[in-house]
């Protein structure tokens, strides 16, 4: 006869599940009862088992605040450069420069107009492209503190003053004179061909003269005799028998 072997209760798959299934319906009863405080304490509810993609990382942290009272400043300005001395006298330097240039085009301009009426020179002077004969006598500065002794130069020659407050007396036998510059004050005796005067702010006296051309600004000049032909230009000058 075949013995049947009893099976162990621990290796009875019912039995297992039977024990696994106690705790929760011994909760679910003494829930219904109201009894579940005298019960023993049931086990760790179920979770649900996590899947991948079910939840996201937390968000990085924001930057953190900037500190009290901090802010950024603005650059500092750039300080001005302010004009002294030096820059006056450059500015007056090159006004003198343009003013001897623009005396120089007048007196060019005046001696075209006067070449039909010139002869030939000696064997000092030269004569240019359009046959005008001409020689050029610069006046040298003087000093302010001795005393000031009229300029004499050749007969026919042309005479040039310029600078800035200068004070010059030119004896003109003949002579054309050119005057430039910034508040220059020129006496001229004598009797002179053409005056020619450009620049800014400058008196010139002059007993006799034929022709007078003046350009620039605020320029006088008194002429004491005759009917000189006067060509004005600029602004401000005044041309005036005195």
């Amino acid at each position: 006869m075949c013995e049947h072997l009893r099976m162990d209760p621990k290796d009875d798959p019912e039995a297992r599940i039977r024990e696994l299934e106690r705790p929760f319906a011994d909760a679910a009863r003494a829930s219904e009862l109201g009894t579940d405080k005298h019960m023993s304490p049931a086990g760790p509810p179920p979770t649900q088992p996590w899947t991948y993609g079910n939840t996201f990382p937390p968000p990085p942290p924001p930057p953190p605040a900037p500190w009290p009272g901090y802010e950024q400043y603005p650059a500092p300005p750039q300080p001005r450069r302010s004009t002294g001395t030096a820059t006056m006298f450059i500015l007056f330097g090159v006004l003198a420069m343009m003013l001897v240039a623009g005396g120089i085009g007048a007196f060019l301009t005046f001696s075209n107009t006067e070449s039909g009426n010139t002869g030939s020179g000696n064997d000092e002077s030269f004569t240019d492209s359009q046959s005008t004969t001409t020689r050029e006598t610069a006046v040298g500065r003087v000093p302010l503190a001795e005393p000031v002794a009229p300029t004499q130069v050749p007969a026919g020659e042309t005479v040039i003053v310029s600078g800035i407050s200068e004070h010059r007396t030119v004896e003109c036998r003949d002579n054309t004179v050119i005057v430039s510059g910034v508040e220059n004050e020129v006496e001229i005796t004598g009797h002179c061909t053409a005056v020619t005067v450009s620049g800014v702010d400058n008196v010139i006296t002059v007993d006799s003269v034929d022709t007078i051309g003046v350009s620039g600004f605020d320029n006088h000049v008194t002429y004491r005799s005759g009917e000189p032909e006067v060509t004005r230009s600029g602004q401000s000058n005044v041309v005036e028998a005195g």
